[in-house]
């Protein structure tokens, strides 16, 4: 009897310490794979945070309504005033020309995943001395605070015989752009939940190249045939920028320029025209003594900079640069009439 009693004892205790183990794995699973699956889920299915921050020129915030009321249920849009808090109180002051770290750090004052920030401009550009037209512009930056990167730049620009068609012309096309910026921020963020972040980080001595530098001990930095003056591009000419680009790109041991990625952004094509500027350096690559007249070449990163002005000639340009574009825009003049809209009226919205 005592055996029978102490045999159904230890099927009991193995049975209990069974539940018990399966309650601890259930515990386990509700308390942390469950969360760390819905988080997981959650991230990519909770509404993108965006904000807008004032643009410049848009006096009366109909641009940034625009793409408010554009946006869908998929999206998040930061409350106008608590932005306009955050952005003073970052001590922003309407800088678009900021580096990865300074884009990054507003971001975060807001509190958004993305913000929207830019410059509109409308204006009279002469023909003749006689003719003339008007030209509304705008160049639209969407940055990801993650990483400070400015994931997408816009401009537009439509041109009317008044300055009220062409500011109505200018919010249609930006309204027609929403998708693009919608569809920027959504591979955002599927690029990021793919990321595998590296665990070590790059050793790779870098200088601040064009620049006076220190050098590391005993390396010796490329050295460049020439130095090559990036374009001052178009849409940068009719906005009247100046801007630095800086660019950290790999400069191999075979000659080659390998990665480019902007830390500081412009905008308005001059990242571009940076970038293919770089690219096409020629230079003797970087090298360690090694001793015994021995030196060994290497492969590094750099910092570029690249300061953007407008060309005191360009400036002095007539704005419609081709004779076809001349006689388009006359014949578009033609049946203006002669009391229509005077030159720097203010259109009525």
């Amino acid at each position: 009897m005592r055996s029978r009693g102490i045999t159904k004892q230890t099927k009991i205790a193995i049975q209990t310490k069974r539940i018990k183990d399966s309650f601890v794995c259930f515990a386990i699973f509700v308390c942390f794979v469950i969360p760390l699956l819905f988080s997981r889920r959650g991230y990519s299915q909770s509404p993108i945070r965006l904000a807008i921050v004032e643009l410049a020129g848009d006096d009366r915030g109909e641009i940034a309504a625009l793409i408010r009321d554009s946006a869908d249920s998929s999206f998040e849009l930061t409350d106008p005033d608590l932005t306009r808090v955050a952005v003073r109180g970052a001590g922003y002051t309407g800088s678009l020309n900021m580096s990865r770290s300074e884009a990054s750090a507003l971001g975060r004052s807001i509190g958004c995943d993305f913000y929207l920030l830019g410059k509109v401009q409308v204006g009279r550009r002469s023909i003749s001395s006689e003719q003339f037209y008007f030209d509304a512009l705008a160049g639209l930056f969407l940055v990801e605070t993650r990483t400070g990167g400015l994931i997408r730049f816009s401009f537009e620009r439509t041109e009317a015989e008044s300055e009220m068609k062409a500011y109505a012309g200018l919010k249609e096309t930006i309204k027609a752009r929403w998708e693009q910026f919608a569809g920027a921020m959504t591979s955002a963020r599927a690029s990021h939940e793919r990321e595998i972040e590296s665990v070590g980080q790059s050793n790779l001595p870098t200088f601040v190249l064009l620049d006076d530098a220190p050098q590391a001990e005993g390396i010796e930095p490329p050295v460049f045939y020439q130095r090559l003056k990036p374009e001052y591009t178009q849409e940068a000419d009719l906005a009247g920028i100046t801007a630095t680009v800086e660019l950290e790109a790999t400069f191999g041991e075979d000659g080659r320029v390998d990665q480019v990625e902007v830390i500081r952004w412009a905008g308005f094509g001059l990242d571009e025209s940076a970038i293919a500027t770089v690219r096409q350096l020629k230079f003797q690559p970087a090298s360690i003594s090694l001793g015994s007249g021995i030196k060994k070449r290497l492969t590094i990163r750099g910092i570029v900079r690249y300061n953007f002005r407008r060309p005191l000639t360009q400036a002095a340009k007539p704005q419609a640069q081709s004779q076809e574009e001349i006689e388009r825009l006359r014949r578009s003049l033609r049946n203006i009439k002669k009391f229509g809209n005077q030159p720097g009226q203010n259109p009525d919205f």
